[in-house]
């Protein structure tokens, strides 16, 4: 796989993890997800609106500056901030399956998200690798 595609298919996860995240937070604030307060019991949340704004800022937010880093940023932190965006979904996921439970199929799925990013993030570095090789022998000689 070419580093374009590569590039491609990060800024895609990326933003979709982000647009994912800011709509879920949002969902919990508004309520329109429908999860009964109940949920978080076992917690030290009253309501959703810290995991809301967690999820926003912290998960959204992450992977959007990814993607944004993959687009417009310098090419050394692309797959850096991919490879922590997609940590940080994967650590969201392991804890609020370890807060709450396993409660949908859109948790184990959200963690292969995180995993995709960082497997993404790899293929990426290791795409772009050949050209800095170049880069240090034009150097060299």
């Amino acid at each position: 796989m070419n580093e374009r595609n590569v590039r491609a298919a990060v800024v895609v996860v990326d933003l979709f993890a982000a647009v994912s995240a800011i709509v879920g937070a949002v969902g919990l604030v508004v309520g329109f997800m429908n999860i009964p307060v109940s949920v978080l019991a076992p917690t030290p949340f009253a309501d959703f609106t810290i995991p809301a704004l967690l999820l926003g800022i912290v998960v959204g937010g992450s992977a959007l500056a990814a993607a944004a880093i993959a687009l417009f940023g310098p090419r050394r932190f692309e797959a850096l901030a991919t490879a922590g965006a997609g940590c940080v979904m994967v650590g969201w996921i392991t804890v609020e399956i370890a807060m709450i439970g396993l409660g949908s199929w859109l948790q184990p799925a959200y963690f292969v998200v995180g995993l995709v990013m960082i497997g993404l993030a790899g293929l990426l570095q290791r795409a772009s690798r050949p050209q800095v090789d170049q880069h240090r022998q034009q150097l060299e000689h």
